[in-house]
């Protein structure tokens, strides 16, 4: 299977949604030696985005991810301990590139992981860009990236789906503390520094 060469330029839209989940029921399989998962009185942030990558970018497909904060070598870094794509080059490419753990799933009615609906909407001022490292491990091996992320963000109410018995179960029943949308992203991913 053939994927683009690093840094991959995508763009598309998401719903992203940070939760407080008790620490130990996040999977911490994929941070890197020395990382560590961020945490606040025994909770971690995790952020479950459902990302629609639109033609325009290196690559065209769905993503449903979890990211959580981690510390990484005396700063702050993003981990994915979980991710589901629709596309088989996302997911070699995505592994062998940055050891991100991408599985294959198909999503829409009926999905075993998550479904997701967003309402409402308050624009927030300007286009906003995050940019930052990132920390990974997989198959023992630790790869480090970076990714810049832009777009017009609204702040929005969503309604997750998790079941319970799925990879997500341990989201079930759990409110978001925020959730945004953004339907002109840009991502830029790749190239560790």
């Amino acid at each position: 299977m053939e994927y683009p060469a690093e840094p991959w330029h995508l763009r598309g839209s998401l719903v992203l949604s940070v939760f407080r989940v008790p620490r130990e029921l996040v999977p911490a399989d994929h941070l890197p030696a020395g990382a560590r998962m961020i945490t606040v009185a025994g909770s971690a942030f995790v952020a479950v985005a459902f990302v629609t990558y639109e033609p325009g970018g290196v690559l065209a497909y769905d993503e449903l991810l979890v990211a959580t904060p981690v510390w990484d070598r005396a700063g702050i870094a993003v981990s994915v301990p979980q991710i589901w794509v629709d596309s088989e080059a996302s997911r070699q490419g995505g592994r062998e590139l940055w050891a991100i753990p991408k599985q294959v799933a198909r999503f829409g009615r009926g999905s075993s992981i998550a479904g997701v609906a967003a309402t409402g909407g308050v624009p927030l001022p300007g286009r906003w860009t995050i940019a930052g490292p990132t920390a990974q491990r997989l198959d023992g091996g630790d790869v480090r990236a970076h990714a810049v992320m832009s777009g017009r963000f609204r702040l929005v109410r969503t309604a997750w789906l998790f079941p319970a018995g799925g990879p997500l179960g341990y989201l079930t029943g759990r409110t978001p503390l925020v959730s945004l949308a953004a339907n002109d992203m840009r991502l830029t991913f790749g190239q560790a520094r």
